[in-house]
């Protein structure tokens, strides 16, 4: 009862009045009796926050923290050591969401750990500005309990907490992080940020959003980072120690699919339609849930821009800045190396770039491919054509074992004698690179003369192929066997024997 007192008498002092929170928490204000009634705190605080408790012991089955309960640690027999996570939703939202559910099942698998889920959903309803003012009061009340857990920690204090927070709930676990060093001189381990909300938080500043100052190590994943006028929920601005953008960070691969396919793909019709609407949005937790115990390496690549990735003139890790991490739960372990040995400034913001597939599991692994046109005099005679290249990369010279799956390489362009193309795609982790089938498709379009095929077949004449893996670091050059043509939907096998 009295602890529930002092925090909400502590969080009626939260400074509401930055521009972008002038609206005062959903029935705060008089919502706060000063005396208890009949032994018990009378709460009219529709925003009031649930705490749910998971463990290894109750991996599926919550225990609710009770904030009337003066020592929860000791009440619900926690070991306050233990790695310990908080999760705190969006707009819209509750504790209860799958992905939640998901996320606690991966992190239980992971290790033995805390996971505290931050339910909020008396706050998180329309309109949107009261949901963005109630975080505040909900990043305090959630730090007060985390200052409790300090009181376990000994000199640890709260290095091992790690506050995850989607949308909305990626500024609350910055609010966190500003109230404990405010209130209690107390600094979160690491925050991780899945597609911070963009709408009242653009141009902001620290403490009014989520910034690399709320704790220890602070990683973003922006996955819908487009202005919000253009459809965009996600912030655009680097405000971590690392930001990720998978993908250039603003158009996630799948998520153009049309509603139907949606709806069929998530086997419920409000599923369908939610990941229709916020397909970007939400792809910000599926990555970083899927990286959390996958085999797949999940590398990112520190680049000037996305299309510096795309075209291969960032692809090297370690060369010219170009440092790489893993993408998402384990990244902090080879930014801290980096640091350490002095390869990068504590103050110096990575923002990484990697590619995806379309559909889970989503990582993938990342080629450089570089095709050269023969320039012999039969290819000149036959001159340019418009079309794409369809690579399959082999870990066995005979083709039996596992492959990248299909690797597209510039998709509609135009090839010329004796030209170089380059870009990186990605497709499946490949051990070995061993051979590769390579297919030319033709595409003929009746308002582009470069298309018309009315006397010859397309083809075209490749004089070698050199493939590049950015995670394996491995390289081979293939050539067709006996200089043979490469024609339209007939796959050739291209293997490094064959090159004179």
């Amino acid at each position: 009862m009295f602890r529930k007192l002092r925090l909400l008498r502590a969080v009626s002092a939260v400074d509401f009045g930055a521009p972008s929170h002038r609206t005062v928490p959903r029935r705060f204000k008089q919502g706060i009796q000063e005396e208890p009634e009949e032994g018990r705190l009378n709460l009219n605080f529709q925003i009031e926050p649930n705490y749910l408790y998971y463990s290894r012991v109750n991996p599926t089955e919550a225990v609710h923290i009770d904030l009337d309960d003066f020592d929860f640690v000791l009440s619900n027999n926690i070991d306050a050591l233990l790695p310990t996570y908080t999760i705190a939703h969006g707009f819209l939202e509750g504790g209860g969401q799958t992905w939640i559910k998901r996320l606690v099942k991966e992190l239980l698998i992971r290790e033995n750990c805390n996971i505290i889920v931050v339910d909020w959903h008396g706050g998180s309803d329309p309109p949107y500005s009261q949901a963005v003012a109630n975080i505040r009061v909900v990043g305090t009340i959630t730090a007060h309990l985390l200052a409790d857990l300090a009181r376990h920690t000994g000199e640890q204090r709260l290095k091992h907490v790690h506050c995850i927070g989607h949308s909305l709930g990626a500024h609350l676990s910055g609010y966190i992080g500003y109230a404990l060093e405010k209130d209690f001189n107390l600094r979160l381990g690491r925050i991780t940020g899945l597609d911070p909300a963009e709408p009242h938080f653009a141009r902001a500043q620290a403490p009014v959003r989520l910034d690399h100052t709320a704790a220890d190590y602070v990683d973003v994943i922006h996955t819908d980072a487009s202005a919000f006028i253009r459809g965009g929920f996600g912030i655009v601005e680097k405000i971590g120690h690392v930001d990720y953008y998978p993908n250039g960070g603003s158009s996630q691969p799948g998520c153009d699919r049309a509603v139907a396919q949606h709806i069929s793909g998530s086997g419920s019709f409000f599923r369908g339609i939610r990941k229709f609407l916020g397909c970007n949005h939400i792809r910000s937790y599926n990555y970083f849930i899927e990286s959390i115990n996958s085999k797949c390496p999940f590398t990112s690549i520190a680049c000037n821009s996305y299309e510096d990735l795309k075209s291969g003139t960032c692809f090297e890790c370690g060369k010219n800045g170009q440092h790489c991490l893993k993408f998402g739960y384990h990244g902090r372990e080879l930014y801290d190396h980096l640091i350490k040995t002095k390869e990068i400034s504590p103050h110096k913001n990575l923002v990484q770039y990697l590619i995806t597939g379309s559909d889970e599991p989503f990582c993938r692994a990342h080629y450089r491919i570089t095709v050269d046109i023969s320039n012999s005099t039969e290819s000149k005679r036959h001159g340019g054509e418009v079309g794409q290249f369809v690579f399959k990369i082999h870990s066995t010279r005979d083709g039996k074992g596992p492959h990248s799956g299909e690797v597209i390489l510039n998709e509609g362009g135009y090839h010329g004698p004796d030209l170089q193309y380059r870009a990186v795609v990605s497709g499946h982790l490949v051990s070995h690179l061993k051979t590769v089938d390579i297919e030319w498709r033709y595409r003929s379009s009746v308002i582009n003369p470069l298309t018309w095929r009315l006397m010859r077949s397309p083809r075209i004449y490749v004089a070698k192929v050199q493939i590049e893996a950015m995670e394996t670091r491995q390289s081979i050059t293939v050539c067709p066997k006996n200089e043979e043509i490469l024609s339209e939907a007939l796959p050739q096998k291209m293997m490094s024997s064959y090159c004179p």
